[in-house]
Order: C-alpha cells, then structure tokens, then sequence
C-alpha cells in the first residue's frame, strides 16, 4: 500500500465513526424516546473520545506528512486529499480530548433542554446550558487560534477562510438596500395569509416527497421524516436523511423539502471515487446553503416552477388550490411579511433575521452580553431592524436549534449561502438562456447536471471561494443577490 492508500484508510475508518455518530444524532431529533436523552449524552461522549483519539494520533499526523512531502507529484484529488486531512487534523490536535467529550456531553443535554424550553416558553430553563456552552464555545475559539477576532475561529469550521470582518462587509452591502426594498414591498402586496380550509398532515407528506422526487432527490438513497426543526444530514453518498415540519394551515412544507432536497441532491451527487473521505461531502455550508436556496426560492418561488406544478397542487389538494390561479399564489408565496420567524421569512427580510443572530453571537462570544440579556437584546433587534414585536421567547431566542447544538459561527453561512446561490445562478442562466422555459417544463435534470458538473460531484476538492471562482468566474459578490431581488420584487 503506498502513502495515499494508507491515508485513505484512515480517513474512511473517520469518515465511519463521524456518519455513525450523525446517524445517532438524526436519531435523537426524530424519535429517539424522551427519557433516552442522557444515555444518548454518554453514548455520544464516548463515540466523541474514540474518535478525538484517532484523529488526533501522531501516526496520522505523520502519515500527512510524508504525503504532503510528495507534493505535485499528486493527482489534484490526492493533493486535495492530503490538505483537507491537514487542516482536519490541526483543528483536532489544538482541542485537547476532554474538551471534545464535555462539549459532545454538553450539547446532547442541552438539546432535549431547548426543546422543552421552546415548548413550553421558558428560557429560563434554558439559560443556565446556553452560558456553558458559550463559554465553551470560548474556550474552542481560544483552542483553535484566531488572528483578530475569537469569533474568526468559529467560522472557520463551518467556511474555511470566512472572517467576522468578512461578513459585515456582507451586511453592510445588504441592510440598507434590503431595509429600503422591504419599505416599498411591505404588506405582502395586499395578499392575505392563507386562511382556507386546513391540510391534512398525510397529503402534505405524500406532496412533499413528490415535490423532492420531481428535482431528482433518490428515495432509494435517502429518506424523509419529521422533526421540530427541518434538517438534513448524510451518513454517507447512498444515505441522505432529510426532514420536515407541518402546520394544518400553512404550505411552507413545500419550501422546506425544497430546501432540504436541495441540501441532499449535493451530498447524492458528489462523486462516487470520494466517498468514505473528507472530501465526500459539500465542501462549507455556505456553498450547501446556496444549493438549498438555490431550489428554494430561486427555483422554487418563480413563476416557471408553478406553471409546472400548480396543476399537481391543484390536484393534491383540490378543496384549497382547486380555483386557485397562477397570480394570486405568486402573491401568497412571496409576500414580503416581515415577521417573527427565520425559516418562514420572505426572501427580503431573510437576511436581516441573519444579521440579528450575527451581532448578537458576536456580542456573546466577546463577553459583550450575559446569556441572561439575551432575550431582551434579540427583542429590541426585531423592534429595530424587522418593525416587529416579539410576544414569547418561543417564537423568540428559542425558536433556532442551533445554539442547543453548540454551533456558533453557524448562522452567517445562511446569507453566504443566499449570495452565492444568486451568483451561481447567473452563472447557469449564461448557458441556459431559456432557463424559464426549463423550469416551466419541469426539466429539473438539466439544471441538476449542470449543478453536478459544475459543483457536487467536486465535494471538498476546491476550497469554497475557489470552487466559486471556479464556477462563476469571481469570488462572492453581493450584487448578484441584490439585483436578483430588485428584479423580483421591485417591478
């Protein structure tokens, strides 16, 4: 076996460990029983500790090496190979075992925590879990090293080479423009909520699974069930876990299996000869998040997409949708609304939801905030920034699952993700001229190879701003995104 394969081993004995550990992970926001948590804490900070340990073994560290002495002489996946188990194993070494194990620990008890907490609007009950792991969350950034900010480090695990000072950059170019576009859209265009006869939860299931059948998500490896929260997570090319929420009187369902189909139809698509590496998955969730947007509202929220399938809604739900015409469901699902809730937000007032998050993780991590303040400080941010009154902590601090997870840094990938996906975009509708047309006819498989050539089947092998440069020609540019929007809703 020569340097390569070693290595590969290796990472497929990780890549092993890492998908069993997500499997368990599904398993406890679905249907693992309630009393099962601190079990699953244990289980999770032991299958944490065997993996820290091989991560972090100094034969590993050493196998690296040798291979990165081999240099150009490298297939560009090798090299690709060689530097992603690099910067893998760097971050492993700097966080020393037990903190990998409390922190596991940790985030497994807190989870069960916030969903109790969400329920039943106390966060309270909540509080006391956010503060360890955000000094937790400290302590890594510390472990890990930053130049500027302890916040850089923590974007950092989620988009390689993203910086704090990066992403104001980002929101400085978006909040004035998307404040002043919300002003003049404002009132959902004199649409009204949906008020008509309530769905029932089987049919929107069955319309769900059809709606991710029909971009091309592979039921034969994937699957798709309910959780308080959508999500999605692969345990490995052939096993793509999706999940969705229902509400009696609400069709953001389908934007939600949009959304997460979107997520799958990347991890479903990378190429077969990186599976079982760190290569075998997308390569940041920025880059993820603008797949997911890019089928969610780009595609998804058009016109073209329900000429294609309001006949199939119609159908489904014949006592809601049966008279309804093209217009006024173009009103209904890009109403801009702004509101309380992140994922159920229009697509102007997204951002800002974001940009919230944003100031105040960065205020927390900089010791500028106690956990004890921050509802009061997220409530006087919707006040400003989105016009609106936050009645409980439920529809409020609590409403993200993200924290309980110990992912700070997390959020800002959410509007990286929506830049690039208009930037990709643009860059697609160049080879497709009649892209409409496409859309309108349901030929959801030419955008896909496209998307596929062109981004999934690369995973990890382009770092996120090259694999951009790559695609489009320029590295992330807000203008994309902000004239995607003045084109939609400003006419």
């Amino acid at each position: 076996m020569n340097i390569i394969d070693h290595l590969r081993a290796r990472a497929a004995e990780l890549s092993d460990l890492h998908h069993v550990m997500a499997l368990m992970q599904w398993d406890q926001e679905v249907m693992l029983p309630v009393r099962a948590a601190a079990e699953r804490a244990q289980q999770f900070a032991t299958m944490s500790g065997i993996a820290h340990r091989k991560e972090v073994d100094p034969a590993l560290g050493e196998l690296i090496r040798t291979a990165e002495a081999d240099g150009d002489a490298l297939s560009v996946v090798d090299q690709a190979l060689v530097r992603r188990m690099r910067r893998d194993y760097d971050q492993s070494t700097k966080l020393p075992e037990e903190f990998v194990v409390a922190l596991s620990a940790l985030t497994s008890q807190a989870l069960p925590v916030w969903v109790a907490a969400r329920k039943n609007n106390d966060f309270a009950s909540f509080a006391p879990l956010l503060a360890k792991l955000v000094a937790m969350s400290r302590r890594q950034a510390d472990y890990l090293g930053y130049e500027k900010e302890p916040y850089d480090a923590l974007l950092d695990l989620y988009e390689e080479g993203l910086t704090a000072g990066r992403v104001r950059e980002c929101f400085d170019a978006l909040r004035d423009p998307l404040r002043t576009m919300i002003a003049k859209a404002g009132g959902g265009r004199d649409e009204p909520p949906w008020e008509g006869e309530m769905f029932a939860v089987e049919e929107q299931i069955r319309f769900a699974d059809r709606m991710l059948a029909m971009i091309g998500f592979d039921f034969d490896r994937g699957r798709q069930d309910r959780s308080a929260h959508p999500f999605s997570t692969g345990l490995g090319g052939c096993d793509q876990r999706v999940t969705n929420r229902y509400s009696p009187r609400s069709i953001e369902f389908i934007f939600s299996a949009l959304h997460e189909g979107g997520h799958a139809l990347y991890e479903q698509n990378v190429g077969a000869d990186l599976a079982r590496t760190p290569l075998g998955a997308g390569v940041s969730l920025g880059i993820h998040e603008s797949q997911s947007r890019l089928w969610e509202n780009i595609i998804g929220r058009s016109a073209s997409f329900w000429r294609h399938c309001l006949p199939l809604l119609r159908e489904a739900f014949p006592a809601q949708f049966g008279e309804m015409e093209l217009g006024r469901l173009m009103r209904m699902i890009n109403a801009v609304r702004p509101g309380l809730i992140r994922v159920e937000a229009d697509e102007l007032s997204y951002n800002l939801h974001v940009l919230i998050r944003f100031e105040l993780e960065l205020a927390l991590i900089n010791g500028e905030l106690a956990t004890t303040d921050l509802p009061a400080a997220w409530n006087e941010r919707y006040r400003d920034y989105l016009g609106v009154a936050v009645p409980s902590d439920s529809d409020g601090v609590l409403q993200d699952i993200h924290w309980a997870h110990g992912s700070f840094g997390y959020f800002p990938t959410y509007t990286i993700g929506n830049l690039a996906s208009a930037q990709i975009w643009h860059a697609y509708c160049a080879v497709d001229p009649e892209h409409e047309a496409t859309i309108g006819q349901g030929d959801f498989g030419r955008i896909r190879g496209w998307l596929t050539e062109q981004i999934y089947r690369h995973g990890s092998v382009y770092p996120p701003e090259e694999l951009l440069l790559r695609v489009t020609g320029e590295r992330l540019n807000p203008d994309y995104f902000l004239r995607y929007l003045k084109n939609k809703f400003m006419v």
